[in-house]
């Protein structure tokens, strides 16, 4: 009689009578299954020539040594996240890993796993666990945790209900902090009404506020937010908050956007209505794009460390992959970077 042989890990699971979860827990060794399953499954997969190189490798020590980059509900072109990749290749490449890139929409009522997932993630036999980028829900992640596939998340866009950072599987910057020393700068260089526009709808950019809010109450200052939502253009959102602004804050001195983009549109406008900045309105920028050298004048923003969110992520998921104990870390710190876009506010004569 002919010996079968199994095309996929889907023919093992159907041969076997159990999930295509429990077969990864037999192959990533997990105590979590019986014995009698487990010598099962192993015997059908050896007798059947089921040897793809990546099962292969599992068999032989647990891993395949590739990590996935899943870019989820973003534009893949975006800088931002290609700085945080750049850092995940960076640490791979120094420890001679495998970066697979792939991208994923879906919303956060969506069942998983969906057919739109990426097959390498719906699968999960070719790799050794999940970077996950992008803006996030926790379907996702609780599918994850489901079928035992080791992941790291870029915390600051996960979308919970909630404003907290997580701490669970995360890498994260300190959001807050990064806006707070943006405001005490502007404080510093004289101006007392600093205004902050963003979308406040997204939890990345209320922290943001926050982190405003706070060096504005600490020093008595009056709060002023533009707050647009549902625009998902950054730099139109930047555009029209200066009607806005000009008409609801006309004593603002200095802004602060939530992000670069959108401080590119609020320049442009400034510009279009003859107010100069700096001489007449300084603008404060976040996250420092790489975009933004080309801006003139250049653009004063709070620099958050892309490359070493990303390589922090792979170095968490590795360790997570190679058994270690995930330990939470401290949010990374942001960094004030002063350029041309602010100035000191000079008193009236």
């Amino acid at each position: 009689m002919a010996q079968k042989v199994f095309k996929t890990v889907h023919d093992v699971a159907r041969a076997a009578g159990v999930s295509v979860a429990t077969i990864s827990r037999v192959l990533n060794q997990h105590p979590n299954v019986s014995a009698k399953t487990r010598e099962r499954v192993l015997a059908l997969i050896q007798q059947s020539g089921f040897r793809p190189n990546a099962i292969a490798r599992r068999l032989a020590n647990g891993r395949t040594g590739s990590l996935c980059f899943l870019l989820s509900n973003r534009d893949i072109i975006h800088s931002f996240h290609s700085r945080v990749l750049k850092g995940v290749e960076d640490y791979c490449q120094q420890q001679h890993r495998q970066v697979i890139f792939t991208t994923f929409d879906y919303g956060p009522d969506d069942a998983m796993p969906t057919e739109t997932l990426p097959r390498m993630v719906r699968e999960y036999r070719a790799i050794d666990g999940v970077l996950v980028a992008g803006t996030n829900y926790p379907n996702l992640l609780h599918y994850f945790t489901e079928v035992e596939l080791p992941y790291v998340m870029f915390g600051n866009n996960l979308v919970t209900g909630a404003l907290a950072l997580p701490r669970k599987n995360a890498v994260c910057f300190d959001e807050q902090a990064g806006a707070r020393e943006a405001a005490e700068f502007l404080f510093e260089l004289g101006h007392r009404h600093i205004a902050f526009v963003g979308d406040l709808s997204q939890p990345w950019y209320m922290r943001r506020q926050q982190g405003y809010r706070e060096a504005m109450e600490s020093r008595g200052l009056p709060i002023a937010t533009i707050d647009i939502r549902g625009e998902t253009d950054c730099a139109e959102l930047g555009r029209r908050s200066v009607p806005l602004l000009l008409r609801q804050h006309p004593e603002t001195t200095a802004i602060l956007a939530q992000d670069d983009e959108t401080a590119c549109g609020v320049l442009e406008n400034l510009e279009k209505l003859g107010i100069r900045v700096p001489a007449d309105m300084s603008l404060m920028g976040y996250d420092d794009i790489s975009e933004i050298r080309y801006l003139r004048p250049a653009l004063t923003t709070v620099r958050v460390p892309k490359a070493t969110i990303g390589w922090k992520m792979a170095e968490a998921l590795a360790g997570i992959v190679a058994g270690k104990p995930a330990k939470p870390a401290p949010p990374l710190p942001t960094e004030l970077v002063i350029r041309d876009s602010c100035a000191r506010l000079t008193p009236a004569a």
